[in-house]
Order: C-alpha cells, then structure tokens, then sequence
C-alpha cells in the first residue's frame, strides 16, 4: 500500500496525463471513464483524472492509518526506531558532505560513517520488510529458521518451492474446511510465508553485497 501511496503522491505533485491515465488504470480498473480518458487530455480529463487519484490517495491513506493505529507493539517500536535511523543517517550525510567540501575525500573517520550508513540502509529495510509483510498477511513474520550454510542458488531453489507451497495452501484454505484443518493450514500457510520472507532478505542482501 505504501508504494501505491507514494506512487499517487508524486503524480499528484507533478502531474503528467499520459503517466495519470495508467495509474488510472492500474489503480481503479476499467470502465466508461478510463474509456473517455484515454481519448486525450482537455480540461476536463484533465480535472475527473486528478478528482480521481486524489480520492483514491485519500480513501488508500485513511486505510493506512487505520492499520498502522492497528500495528502491534513491536512494530510500532521498529518503526520509532527506523525514524532515529533515518535522522543518524542524515547526519553522517551530512557530516560527509563537510568534509568533501573541505577537501578531505579520505580518511578513517569518512570510512567509518560510510559502513554505519551501509549497517543502517540494512537495518531499514529489516523494519521495513517486516512492516510490508505485516501490512499484507495482518501478522508480522516469525523469525524462521533457514540454514545459513545454503548456497544463493539453493535460497533461490528454496525460495520457488515456498511460493509453491503458499500457492498450494492459500487455494487449500478456499475450500470447504474443518476447524481442525483451517487451523493446520493456516499454521502451515504462515510458517511458508514467514520463511519466504526471511530468504527473500538473505538473498537481498547477499545482492547488495554483491554489488558493492
């Protein structure tokens, strides 16, 4: 929802047709409007589009301020928590900033704000991860066990068996079930889901280090 949210947010600062007819489409469907406006921009495309994406930025962050009012402790925690990261963050920014434009461009001090920047971009998206996931199942991840001897190519191959899994299990708990087996398979469904997202971090950041 975040994504979404941000996506509408900055049409809505710099509006372009083309770019606002997509949203459209991606965000609200089909239907007679989206027909006319793909028709081209005149004024009043122009004004239904932006009613339009406005109303639906509003209704998607009146829901996502509900559910973060509706975020449990520990995530409400974490995310007090990546806010003080974002600010140290701004700081060594800025602090490296002073010294390139004082003419340093290398020294042990700039190393060491370097890697904590690198420690704290891991760290956000740690919380980060977690609040996307809660945001999309409604319970944040256990911390699952995933051995650390797997090769990146192994994550891969456990990752694609897990979406299989979460595919097999959500079409199971569509279906006409007992307590006892809507309890197993919910069980089952979160404990896949937990460990794919716990996978899907390893191999993120094996991807960063990879890249640097």
């Amino acid at each position: 929802m975040q994504d979404t949210l941000d996506e509408l947010a900055a049409w809505l600062d710099a509006p372009k047709y083309e770019v606002g007819v997509m949203l459209y489409e991606k965000h609200l469907g089909t239907g007679f409007l989206l027909a006319m406006l793909k028709k081209g921009p005149d004024d009043y495309n122009r004004q239904k589009l932006r009613e339009a994406l406005e109303a639906k930025h509003e209704q998607l962050s009146a829901e996502h301020q509900a559910r973060q009012s509706a975020y449990p402790q520990p995530l409400v925690s974490s995310l007090e928590q990546a806010k003080r990261l974002m600010d140290e963050r701004t700081i060594l920014k800025e602090r490296m900033r002073n010294q390139f434009n004082s003419g340093v461009t290398e020294s042990e001090e700039l190393k060491g704000w370097a890697f904590r920047i690198l420690a704290i971009k891991d760290e956000l998206d740690t919380i980060y991860g977690r609040r996307n996931f809660y945001d999309q199942h409604g319970y944040l991840p256990e911390v699952a066990a995933v051995d650390a001897e797997l090769a990146p190519e192994e994550l891969v191959t456990r990752r694609l068996t897990l979406r299989t899994y979460i595919t097999r299990y959500s079409k199971k708990l569509r279906g006409a079930l007992s307590e006892e087996q809507m309890q197993t398979y919910t069980q089952k469904l979160a404990q896949y889901q937990s460990e794919l997202h716990t996978i899907e971090m390893q191999l993120d950041a094996l991807t960063r280090i990879g890249s640097t």
